[in-house]
């Protein structure tokens, strides 16, 4: 059973939805609008229930600690709810299934199964603090409760007989370890994927995307009632706030670090040199000591034009969609590229800056000393989502003219990658867009699984569902 209080979901201004019922493991935000039925029928399995699996009491300080105490998860300056955090995606697509009619409470009559890990995942953060911070060790372990789940639907007709393509799942945290990561997507059947960077699909070229799920944002936290890309009091030319490698002057370990922090340090340090007095950019994780709290960091990303987008540790990160979401056009500089999220869906192109950088030194040289993520491989295995057109790609020689690359953008291109941000920055965002009801995001995820599951159906891998008898209950019900 989930406990907690809806009272505090709907007294926080920055959930403007109405809260009004719970699912086992989860908690369920749904509308009082009426919801028109879907063009598919999806079953939200939830481990707990369906499988008799452990459930998430998130009363409980070993679930989820963070909502209890200042842990500065996700930079955060308050307790930070379940469904804020970052990797919060299992709980936002329960959500969007419900919200666009496709949700059906009978197994029998799914055209797909999604199978809900919301628990699992949370949990994982909790025993991340609980072991590492407070030095508390169990031997609970959620990560065997999320391969022991996957191991059983393996056995499932439903699996195979579709070699899992009527499975939605969704490995979205990129430091899953392998075993966990390879259960949950098994390369060796066809699940219908949702994760956050393409190294997490099983087929890595680009043209394979598409058929292999979907790349979707992070959940993020900049709520707010719409903002105005073109506010003038955008004084700030450009702005940035991550996790870096440390200085390579100052520090020998920079090489123990992924070609992300590597970059990281590198604009930040060409940057800081320039002396530009309208930049705000620097190093400073968000749960580093004297970190800028997370309000501010957006708050400083809605007082600029430009927004650096990095990849880091893992190529993906929740920057690219806090900037997009403030306003700020989001400044995407590689190689190695930060991730695009549903690249098919939204024009990046239109409404960010990318930036290549011909000399990089931002990869270990001496291969018999690289890592996978600092490799010079990692240059084209962190490529960009998507085929740029012709002109989108500026091209520079070092870092040192990033800024003057930005600063000489004409006015009329700033104005039109500002217009296109408003036109696309929603379809990043879990919550429904200012003066709408439902999620831009949740609408286009549900559109793909029933295209995903339409095209099932024209395989022959959906058959139609029976029609119940009237005053007769069937078997499989």
């Amino acid at each position: 059973l989930v406990l907690f209080s809806l009272a505090t979901l709907t007294n926080q201004k920055i959930w403007p939805k109405q809260y009004l019922s719970l699912s086992s493991g989860s908690v369920i935000l749904s509308s009082s609008q009426v919801v028109e039925s879907a063009s598919c029928s999806i079953y939200v399995l939830d481990p707990a229930r369906d499988l008799g699996m452990p459930a998430c009491n998130y009363a409980d300080t070993a679930i989820w600690p963070h909502a209890l105490k200042k842990t500065g998860l996700g930079g955060s300056t308050v307790p930070l709810q379940h469904w804020e955090y970052q990797y919060a995606v299992h709980l936002w697509l329960e959500e969007a299934v419900i919200d666009n009619g496709a949700r059906t409470d009978r197994l029998s009559r799914a055209d797909l199964i999604f199978v809900n890990m919301h628990c699992y995942e949370t949990w994982r953060a909790g025993k991340w603090w609980q072991t590492y911070k407070e030095g508390v060790k169990n031997g609970v372990d959620p990560e065997l409760y999320r391969v022991q789940a996957m191991e059983f639907l393996r056995s499932w007709p439903q699996w195979r007989q579709s070699n899992g393509s009527r499975f939605v799942v969704a490995p979205f945290n990129p430091a899953l370890p392998e075993k966990t990561l390879d259960a949950q997507r098994p390369c060796s059947s066809s699940p219908f994927i949702i994760t956050s960077e393409h190294t997490m699909l099983c087929e890595q070229k680009l043209e394979a995307h598409a058929q292999q799920g979907l790349i979707l944002p992070y959940v993020t936290d900049t709520h707010q009632e719409g903002f105005e890309p073109l506010a003038a009091t955008r004084d700030t030319l450009l702005f940035y706030r991550g996790g870096c490698s440390p200085s390579s002057s100052s520090d020998p370990s920079g090489p123990l670090y992924s070609s992300g922090k590597l970059l990281r340090r590198a604009v930040v340090d060409a940057i800081q040199a320039s002396n530009a007095t309208d930049v705000d950019v620097q190093c400073g994780c968000d749960i580093c000591p004297k970190a800028l709290p997370h309000s501010e960091v957006l708050a400083r990303m809605r007082a600029s034009r430009y927004c650096l987008a990095l990849p880091g540790d893992r190529q993906a990160s929740r920057r690219g969609t806090e900037a997009a979401l403030s306003g700020c056009i989001p400044v995407i500089v590689g190689p190695p590229w930060h991730t695009l999220v549903l690249a098919d869906e939204i024009d990046h192109a239109a409404s960010s800056v990318f930036i290549s950088v011909r000399h990089v030194t931002w990869v270990v040289a001496n291969t018999s000393l690289a890592r996978s993520d600092n490799h010079p491989s990692v240059l084209t295995a962190w490529y960009l989502d998507t085929d740029l057109p012709p002109g989108q790609m500026l091209h520079v020689d070092t870092l040192d003219e990033v800024v003057d690359v930005l600063r000489a953008l004409p006015p009329k291109v700033l104005a039109a990658k500002q217009a296109a941000l408003a036109r696309e920055a929603y379809k990043q965002y879990w919550l429904p867009a200012p003066g709408e009801t439902k999620s831009q995001l949740g609408e286009i995820v549900v559109k793909k699984l029933c295209d995903h599951a339409q095209t099932l159906k024209d395989r022959g891998i959906i058959l139609p569902h029976p029609t119940p008898l009237q005053g007769r209950k069937l078997l499989a019900e």
